[in-house]
């Protein structure tokens, strides 16, 4: 209706001066009609200004309610205008505004609540420009690194060079000293583009306090399978060298004392290299060669190693399927990673008991966090969950005959080319083996 109203307003100002133009034109027909003239001119001139100030008043009331978004303030009712007809753009113009500082509002909540979290939470988070220019350093970061205040990453030196040279998805350990000891911070950087500003987004967790805890675990474990292996050589040559002074001194006859002598000596000469063997694993396992980096194509090297073991396959009825595209390949040292998947697939091999369909299967792939995996899965008995823990402890095994530094070497091997080895294993279905660059 109110629109209609402004309509209808309008349509009569158009008819008036429509009207009064063509009376003034009309009244040139006669040198009498001057007064008439003059009053039809006035009247369309008069018609004229009210109908554009009648028509501007939208644009001016357009232009007040941009000036208060600016500000999100009330718009303006209009003074004291009676007319009805601009009634509903008000209206729908402080719905407009309402509606605007409601979003504003609830924007500046969420940033409250984001800083609050920010400047809480146990782990710095700091950004950067491609410049250096600090955008954002919450307070942890601050107490890691032991500054107040940092406008430019650079000002770190050592540490800012660091932070700069850190790559997308990239883990770095960092050294900080500190007035009372020495924090070992895990830096991990990620890239951000906000608009056509290129960000780097840095956060800094001290892993001092949980690196101290598994290195002891580590050492405890160790410690307790070294002592286990110790002992089982060391008890039997204690008892038998004790048996063996017993034998002298007894007045047994003297062919029957060398024999007895004889078999002694020779368990202990026996227990001695197992002995002696086991330190030497404990040397090779400690003294990895260093690695020599190549592009190896993993079809190619798997290709190689199923050749090795194409006759033990056929042998024990195994199956074996490999999924690797021709195109895939790494940067690693060929050697050590062939000797980690043999280790592997020895580890399947011997994981079969009963089943009646063996199978090995290597896949390689690239996820989407474009790092390159290795799996290794077999069909096989499986790991009993209760031992999960323990399978990378060196010289830990299941078996007699195990050295138990298979897995240990693996993991090795993995954290010399900077990646991992997973696991995972449900008994009685079968163990899968991830190796991950």
């Amino acid at each position: 209706m109110k629109s209609d109203k402004f309509s209808l307003k309008l349509f009569i100002y158009l008819v008036v001066l429509s009207a009064s133009g063509f009376a003034f034109f009309w009244s040139f027909s006669s040198s009498q009609l001057i007064i008439t003239r003059l009053v039809f001119a006035l009247t369309f001139i008069l018609f004229f200004i009210f109908m554009l100030r009648y028509i501007n008043r939208t644009n001016r009331d357009l232009v007040q309610f941009l000036e208060s978004i600016q500000y999100l303030d009330n718009v303006s009712s209009g003074g004291t205008s009676s007319d009805l007809s601009f009634e509903q753009l008000h209206s729908t113009y402080h719905k407009i505004t309402d509606q605007l500082k409601k979003a504003w509002i609830e924007k500046e909540q969420e940033h409250q609540y984001f800083q609050y979290t920010l400047e809480n939470i146990a782990v710095g988070v700091l950004s950067f420009k491609e410049n250096g220019k600090i955008e954002l350093f919450n307070k942890t970061a601050k107490d890691l690194l032991g500054v107040d205040k940092l406008e430019n990453i650079r000002d770190l030196d050592t540490i800012g060079d660091k932070l700069i040279s850190l790559k997308p998805n990239e883990s770095k350990l960092i050294k900080q000293d500190t007035s009372i000891d020495q924090l070992t911070i895990l830096a991990k950087a990620s890239n951000l583009k906000i608009g056509i500003e290129k960000l780097k987004l840095v956060t800094l967790q001290d892993i001092k306090t949980q690196l101290e805890q598994s290195e002891l675990e580590a050492w405890q474990k160790l410690i307790k399978v070294l002592t286990h292996e110790m002992m089982n050589s060391v008890t039997p040559i204690k008892s038998l060298t004790y048996s063996m002074q017993k034998m002298l001194n007894a007045d047994d006859e003297q062919e029957i004392k060398n024999e007895n002598l004889e078999k002694g000596l020779q368990a202990i000469e026996k227990r001695s290299k197992g002995l002696l063997d086991f330190v030497e694993s404990y040397k090779n396992l400690t003294q990895i060669q260093k690695p020599s980096y190549q592009r190896v194509l993993v079809r190619k090297l798997v290709d190689h190693i199923h050749q090795l073991f194409k006759e033990e396959f056929e042998n024990q009825n195994i199956q074996f399927k490999s999924k690797i595209s021709d195109d895939l390949s790494v940067i690693a040292d060929e050697k050590l990673i062939s000797q980690v998947i043999i280790n592997l697939i020895q580890n399947s091999m011997k994981a079969f008991v009963n089943q009646s369909d063996k199978i090995i299967e290597i896949k390689a792939v690239y996820p989407t966090n474009k790092k390159l995996i290795i799996s290794i899965r077999d069909n096989g008995d499986g790991i009993d969950p209760e031992i999960m823990d323990k399978i990378f402890v060196p010289f830990f095994s299941t078996r007699e005959q195990g050295s138990g530094i298979g897995l240990s070497f693996a993991r090795q091997v993995m954290v010399l080319h900077n990646g991992r080895i997973d696991v995972k294993s449900i008994k009685g279905e079968g163990t899968e083996f991830a190796l991950t660059f």
